[in-house]
């Protein structure tokens, strides 16, 4: 490929100077006809592999949606055949769905068996997550389903996976009001008497971003980010959601992408692609060793480097 070609593909692959030439593109204009051609050759370059947990509705479906007009290879991941055949005719240009019903152990192994004999992902995005419902234990290890979904599966998945070029996982503005004692975080002295959906909720995104800053320490070969995706009407949010969806599939978008300073690790995103400020305790590398280790003791799996 003559050099001149190779600076302007090297040149369009940001997205600020995709949107410069947008903005000034003449359709009659020879020059341009061979940028734009040079502009799709950058896109397809960069096409990336990509898995979304939990991406048969809300935010997960449409980032997988946008993903793929992009021409990015995308696979879902369902908790049921029912709901994979669903979100086949939703999302038809999917590369595959991947079926784990994230509250059993032996399960969201296996989809991390099934994701790693596809190959090696460049964007995962645990988005699959649990907030309100029926108190309801896990099948193995008895713990109720939504801390473990929130934040025992991503840990078994960041265990078993082969590493990702970036990590995203689903934290919340909601972190910040979960309480930082870190103490009985599956929920398993206070139990079904005690249990409540939303203090739960905010305190599993706690747990989930202090984890995933300890994953960012770990693997120096992986950006790792926290993603705060909006309050927004969907499954998860209910129907007063105030953000828009968009909003934050945009987030979801970029990061997936890459198109972001990806030696940043150990940050947190909110929607629009804005870096956000987490409460500070999550910097705090001993509550995130806390966490870590609960989740080691309850799975027997060791977070390796």
């Amino acid at each position: 490929m003559p050099n001149d070609t190779l600076y302007l593909l090297s040149f369009f692959s940001t997205s600020q100077s995709r949107s410069i030439f947008s903005r000034s593109f003449h359709p009659s204009c020879d020059t341009c006809a061979s940028v734009e051609k040079l502009l799709f050759c950058a896109n397809f370059c960069k096409m990336a592999r990509i898995l979304i947990t939990g991406s048969t509705d809300g935010f997960g479906l449409e980032a997988a949606r946008q993903l793929i007009e992009r021409k990015h290879t995308v696979y879902l991941h369902a908790r049921s055949q029912e709901r994979a055949e669903d979100v086949k005719a939703k999302c038809p240009g999917a590369a595959g769905v991947l079926i784990a019903d994230l509250t059993s152990v032996a399960e969201t192994r296996k989809l991390a068996e099934e994701a790693n004999a596809i190959g090696v992902f460049d964007a995962i995005i645990l988005n699959a997550g649990l907030l309100y419902g029926p108190f309801r234990k896990t099948p193995e290890l008895g713990v109720p389903a939504m801390p473990f979904v929130n934040v025992v599966s991503p840990y078994i998945l960041a265990c078993l996976f082969k590493h990702p070029k970036r990590l995203i996982f689903i934290g919340s503005v909601l972190h910040h009001e979960g309480n930082p004692d870190l103490k009985d975080i599956f929920w398993l002295e206070r139990g079904e008497k005690e249990f409540q959906d939303f203090p739960a909720y905010c305190d599993s995104k706690l747990h989930v971003m202090l984890l995933a800053n300890a994953v960012a320490r770990r693997f120096k070969d992986t950006s790792v980010i926290s993603v705060h995706p909006g309050y927004v009407a969907t499954k998860l949010g209910g129907s007063g959601g105030t953000d828009k969806l968009e909003d934050g599939v945009e987030t979801y978008v970029m990061l997936a992408e890459g198109d972001y300073d990806q030696s940043l690790t150990g940050v947190y995103y909110e929607p629009k692609k804005k870096l956000g400020q987490p409460r500070a305790e999550t910097t705090n590398e001993d509550m995130q060793e806390v966490v870590v280790k609960a989740c080691e003791e309850l799975t027997g799996l060791q977070l390796g480097a």
